[in-house]
């Protein structure tokens, strides 16, 4: 985001990595180091440099493209004046970090302040310490992750410590534009639990609507759909693959010589699939052991069929797509082999980002150009008179949109006549055996119904839809015919921005790729959310967030210690993406405003998970190889591990961050078989990790989850239960934190959703519900100076509707 200053008080990684992103739209980003250097300088990944030097490649990626430096307290306060946006972390402090505000705000009321922590500045656990195990944990990410039988698992690294930073990023942007607006500048308090949270698909809608608690399931993608994960080819290589729609489990079938499979009409409803997954996978089995993972994915995708290699960190950087689309930068100063990701999307021609500066090198031209006059005009853009017009599907794209929509944005959703399935008909009726708290019925299951009951009209009663597409209006229309083209011209002309997700082929099919909108609106603000990019040999390529999970190496980085490789527990590649969607929409307005013409971001899902990962792709490129599955472990923090509580599949995870925190654990235990390490550093702990777990786990296994989160958090060790979803829903801090919300819905009722995980201290976030399909039709086309008789003839036509077409 040109022009805009962005003052960041070195603290934790999704602080670190907030800031990351608004330098990798064009913010000057200062990072405010301790004279000992900023946490991300002390992290693990290390990297050789060839002078010698061994640094941290956390720190390499992390803080690229900030300036370094090291202020004393009256700089430190003309640098708050400074700043548009200060990023500061707080891990367990709320009253330190408020203060800090009060200081900000007195310098500057104009200042944006966000404070990332893992919990939250308010709140019964607002004191609580987090790591990144524990973000795992808290916000539900954990308990869906692992073996149904095995302990829950962390993703293969700090992946949800970044996604609350992104979270963050959303949040900082949004009260950005504000404050350029109208002076006001303001508090943004994100906390991890409450970002992840807000970072699931179903899994929380699943308990509000039927009671429901997710569980783990390996490589498999929980309760909803078979074939969807990874999968072993004869050369002993993985892939993944995806098989969601009926068209794509009938490709499925004929590529992998299962054809008798499609004789079972019940194998039709995904969710069958999954309740019969050894039998489908016993079917293909020898289809897959006959080839080796490269030709499997061939195949498949020259069927239709969304597939991947499951690469390595170190096969990734040799991809062709990442190749073509320039996604990796070289770093020379830290080795001649030396990659990793640059931005997580590109606004314009963009120099890649500059390596970070050396510690407090940019103090003394900094400190002077403090007393320098502020000359810049910032945009004004006021989000609630902005309209946006959306074609989003699955999950990314609409994730990215209803994030806008909360904070104001006029939403209008393009909705396909069949963009919620077919309509009325046989099959609608809800199993009388049903009781709260099972799956529902396999043919009925996805879509997740309340109280299992489709309805007469199914259509409007979905829980995913009715999840996802809140905060928008919506426009159900049929736009291939030349009558609804126009209508969709017409919008696009009058809009401030756009979004997709379709492939670049169905975009040029829909007369949206980018040249046509430029020409139907010169000043239009779009984002293509695509998986694999618009561009590149993979562009065509179909693709679900398993395969993009697996293709990116996030696949081969999870995992028990020593074991095979698994998967998230949810579709985190989608996750990423709708939240980067998020941010790109406010960075892509502000740009168009900067610019004043049309902007066009061509965004990778693929890019965007790689960002993730971006110390892991530098320490493989300089070693060669791709790091070992950690398990529940660290290389920065010992012991850590999640363990097993009194009762039923229950857990609690555990970081010991430093000296502190284990000389509080060690007295809270009170083991003798920890007699001797009293005094352990870091590595004697490492080494006698083993040990520690059991002397651990023999304590948790007396309490509950949240009783032994909340002893070891009264001593200050990082701890939190492995939230279910139904923990989260009924959960103490997030009811205190109104994270769960409710609304009326004329087809559903009053039924309970996850809310909206950032608190604005001054600026509203109104969600409204979710409208039913075309409930908007005739409001939208009046708007753009449609007469009723022209409405009433696009309704005659069929190509306006407000009811699908029958079963």
């Amino acid at each position: 985001m040109r022009d805009l200053r962005v003052l960041e008080l070195a603290g934790s990684l999704a602080g670190a990595y907030c800031s990351r992103l608004f330098a990798a739209t064009g913010a000057d980003v200062v990072l405010v180091e301790p004279p000992d250097g900023a946490p991300t300088r002390s992290r693990a990944p290390w990297i050789t440099t060839p002078t010698g030097w061994r640094v941290s490649a956390t720190h390499e990626y992390l803080d690229a493209g900030k300036r370094s430096v090291v202020l004393d307290d009256t700089a430190l306060d003309d640098a708050f004046r400074w700043a548009d946006v200060v990023v500061t972390s707080c891990d367990g402090d709320p009253a330190a970090a408020l203060a800090r505000h009060a200081r900000i705000e007195a310098a500057d009321p104009g200042t944006v302040h966000v404070v990332l922590s893992g919990f939250g500045l308010t709140g019964p656990y607002a004191s609580w310490r987090n790591s990144p195990l524990v973000d795992w944990s808290s916000g539900g990410y954990a308990y869906i992750t692992g073996e149904p039988d095995r302990e829950p698992l962390q993703g293969g690294g700090p992946w949800a410590a970044y996604q609350h930073g992104c979270w963050a990023a959303v949040g900082a942007a949004a009260a950005a534009m504000h404050a350029a607006r109208t002076g006001e500048g303001q508090l943004v308090d994100v906390g991890a639990m409450e970002s992840i949270a807000a970072s699931h698909h179903w899994t929380l809608t699943m308990y509000t609507h039927t009671g429901g608690v997710k569980r783990r399931w390996g490589r498999r993608f929980g309760e909803s759909f078979h074939p969807m994960g990874v999968f072993q080819a004869g050369d002993g290589k993985w892939f993944s693959v995806g098989a969601a729609s009926r068209e794509q489990w009938e490709h499925f079938c004929i590529t992998c010589d299962a054809v008798h499979l499609m004789a079972d009409d019940a194998l039709y409803a995904a969710a069958e699939r999954f309740e019969r997954a050894d039998e489908v996978d016993a079917a293909a089995a020898p289809w897959m052991a006959s080839r080796s993972a490269e030709a499997a994915v061939a195949e498949l995708q020259a069927n239709r069929v969304p597939s991947s290699i499951a690469h390595d960190y170190r096969e990734v950087l040799d991809s062709e797509q990442v190749a073509a689309r320039g996604s990796l930068a070289a770093r020379p100063d830290l080795g001649a082999t030396v990659r990793g990701p640059d931005r997580p999307f590109h606004i314009g021609a963009t120099e890649p980002v500059a390596a970070p500066s050396a510690l407090g090198a940019d103090t003394d031209a900094f400190v002077a150009a403090l007393a320098e006059p502020d000359d810049r005009t910032l945009p004004e853009i006021d989000l609630g008179a902005t309209r946006m017009v959306e074609i989003g599907i699955a999950w990314a794209g609409p994730l990215a949109v209803r994030t806008l929509g909360d904070i104001g944005v006029d939403v209008v959703k393009i909705e396909h006549p069949l963009s919620r399935g077919l309509g009325a008909g046989t099959g609608t009726v809800a199993d009388s055996s049903w009781r709260w708290g099972e799956l529902a019925p396999p043919a009925i299951r996805a879509e997740i119904f309340p109280l299992t009951e489709p309805g007469e009209r199914r259509w409007n009663r979905m829980g995913t839809w009715n999840k996802m597409n809140r905060s928008k209006r919506s426009l159900c229309i049929d736009a291939k015919p030349v009558e609804g083209k126009a209508v969709l011209d017409a919008l696009i002309a009058d809009a401030d921005v756009f979004m997709h997700n379709m492939t670049p082929r169905g975009a040029r099919s829909l007369g949206v790729a980018p040249e046509r909108l430029a020409e139907l609106n010169p000043r239009i603000a779009s984002v293509a959310m695509t998986g694999y990019g618009e561009t590149g040999p993979m562009s065509t390529h179909s693709s679900w967030g398993p395969m993009l999970e697996a293709y990116a190496g996030f696949s081969n980085a999870t995992g028990y210690i020593g074991e095979e490789p698994l998967r998230v527990g949810i579709a985190f590649p989608d996750a990423v993406g709708g939240v980067h969607g998020a941010f790109a929409l406010l960075a892509t307005l502000w740009e168009r405003e900067v610019r004043d013409e049309a902007v066009h971001v061509d965004m990778s899902q693929l890019e965007t998970l790689m960002s993730y990962a971006g110390e892991a792709f530098l320490a493989a490129s300089a070693t060669g190889e791709a790091p070992a599955r950690h398990g529940n472990r660290s290389a920065d923090d010992a012991p850590q591990g999640m363990y097993r509580c009194d009762g039923a599949d229950a857990w609690v995870a555990v970081t010991v961050s430093d000296d502190r925190a284990w000389a509080a654990l060690l007295q809270l235990l009170r083991d003798p078989a920890l007699a001797d390490l009293d005094a352990a550093d870091l590595p004697a702990r490492i080494a006698a990790h083993d040990r520690i777990d059991d002397a651990i786990g023999r304590w948790t296994a007396t309490r509950t989850p949240i009783v032994a989160a909340k002893e070891l958090q009264s001593r200050g060790v990082a701890a939190a239960p492995a939230f279910t979803n139904r923990d989260l829903v009924l959960d103490e801090h997030l009811a205190a934190r109104r994270f769960i919300v409710s609304w009326d819905h004329p087809d559903v009722g009053v039924q309970c959703y996850p809310g909206w995980p950032i608190h604005f201290s001054k600026t509203p976030v109104t969600i409204r519900p979710t409208p039913t399909l075309g409930a908007d039709n005739r409001d939208i086309l009046a708007e753009l100076g449609c007469t009723d008789e022209q409405i009433d003839a696009l309704e005659a036509q069929g190509v306006i509707t407000d009811v699908p077409p029958p079963i």
